[in-house]
């Protein structure tokens, strides 16, 4: 029985032997296959783009000569800017030592070699793709003169449409250096300062970033052999500024800490009006990330001017009470201290008011109050479903409210502010919507 089963089993026809040797195992091409392909099919060759070729030979192949050597490479950038690419001067010799020659490339010859150090940001790119175009000039010894030849006019990537951003095209000219280094000295800014650029050159190619550099390099300059600090005392006292400084040691070396300054002019109007004052500190973006202590004053007819500023190394106790000290120091009779000063609700400079000028009224700046109100009403002000009312005209309703209790001149809004004090935050808002 058995051996009847055995060659029922191993009676296998020709036609079934074909099926199966056709039947192919499917193989999966790595973790970044798109499909299971069948072993043995070919698979379609990738879309690979063209290389590209831009031939530009014919418009630097010339019999020009010139005397001197930068009017060569003038020219010779003034075709590269009509063809809309830059040209780098990537070799040049005198002829002191070896034979004068000059090699100009592309913009973007050459090839990128990364850093070392590792960056902040991995997502910078770079201009070079080893564009092999090559110019070589040569200067001629019977004749005095230089010349120009192409050793390959070839380009390996596309022509912008324009120069813009472009650091060979922007270059500032010797008379817009002399131009820039004014304008930085009379402190215009370096928008109005490329404005300028732009009307008296319509074929400027200079962006912002060159401008801010042109403007460091000039200070850099200027400060010579100072250090940022020294430089900044010796402008303070060319100008005959107030100022005060402390300064903390740290692992043996000495740092600044704070910096207190004031004009001569603003101490006059201080001494003159100085029954209101307003301080604040502003967070914008600085080198040493130090925030800056300003304070206002207010004269007799509404207008505002600045008392002084202060770079503080922190919004602490300290630093404001150091701050306030130097600023009761330019006030000439003890007579005329502050009566209110506003503050926003920056707890530490509340409590360093008092221990300074601790006869005057600390108020916090109605600007403050409304934004705090409009940040809380868009947390508790909601709108049940159903409701016809919008939630966003309900909190500008409750904004437009309190601010009606801020503008009161009886008391009877004051009563009724007090009054849904007791209440919960949402409950409030809403009762002082509708009694609007």
């Amino acid at each position: 029985m058995d051996s009847r089963r055995t060659k029922a089993q191993n009676s296998v026809t020709e036609g079934e032997i074909n099926e199966v040797v056709e039947v192919r195992r499917p193989v999966v091409l790595g973790l970044f296959a798109t499909a299971i392909v069948p072993s043995g099919q070919p698979r379609s060759p990738p879309n690979v783009p063209q290389p590209i070729e831009i031939d530009t030979s014919s418009h630097f192949a010339t019999d020009r000569e010139e005397n001197d050597r930068d009017e060569l490479i003038k020219w010779a950038r003034s075709v590269s800017q009509s063809l809309r690419f830059a040209i780098i001067v990537r070799r040049s010799d005198s002829g002191e030592k070896r034979k004068a020659q000059l090699v100009l490339e592309c913009e973007r010859s050459g090839k990128y070699v990364p850093a070392k150090k590792k960056l902040k940001s991995d997502t910078s790119g770079t201009r070079k793709c080893e564009c092999p175009f090559r110019l070589r000039g040569y200067y001629n010894k019977a004749t005095k003169l230089w010349r120009l030849t192409v050793v390959n006019g070839m380009h390996n990537h596309e022509l912008d449409k324009g120069l813009e951003g472009h650091l060979v095209a922007g270059r500032l000219k010797p008379q817009e250096k002399e131009f820039m280094d004014e304008m930085t000295r009379n402190a215009v800014a370096p928008k109005n300062i490329l404005s300028t650029l732009k009307e008296r050159d319509p074929e400027n190619k200079t962006y912002a970033k060159q401008v801010y550099n042109a403007r460091h390099r000039y200070r850099v300059k200027m400060r010579a052999s100072m250090t940022e600090m020294q430089h900044l005392c010796k402008k303070l006292d060319d100008n005959k500024y107030y100022y005060k400084y402390r300064t903390v040691v740290e692992d043996g070396v000495e740092h600044l800490q704070d910096i207190f300054f004031a004009h001569p002019r603003s101490i006059t109007l201080l001494n003159s009006f100085h029954t209101v004052l307003m301080m604040d500190s502003t967070y914008k973006t600085s080198k040493y990330k130090m925030p800056l202590f300003e304070i206002v004053g207010f004269t007799s007819t509404e207008k505002k001017f600045n008392v002084a500023f202060a770079w503080l190394s922190n919004e602490k106790e300290d630093n404001f009470i150091w701050a306030l000290q130097q600023l009761r120091c330019l006030l000439r009779r003890e007579t005329n201290l502050p009566k209110v000063i506003l503050t926003d609700r920056d707890l530490a400079l509340m409590n360093a008011i008092p221990a300074v000028f601790p006869e005057a009224a600390a108020l916090v700046c109605r600007f403050h109050v409304k934004k705090n109100v409009r940040t809380k009403a868009a947390e508790l002000v909601k709108v049940r479903d159903g409701e016809k009312v919008k939630a966003a005209d309900m909190r500008e309703r409750v904004c437009l409210a309190f601010e009606d209790v801020l503008d009161s001149s009886t008391e009877n809004i004051i009563m009724i502010f007090n009054l849904f004090s007791k209440t919960t935050s949402q409950e409030y808002y809403i009762l002082l919507a509708s009694c609007y």
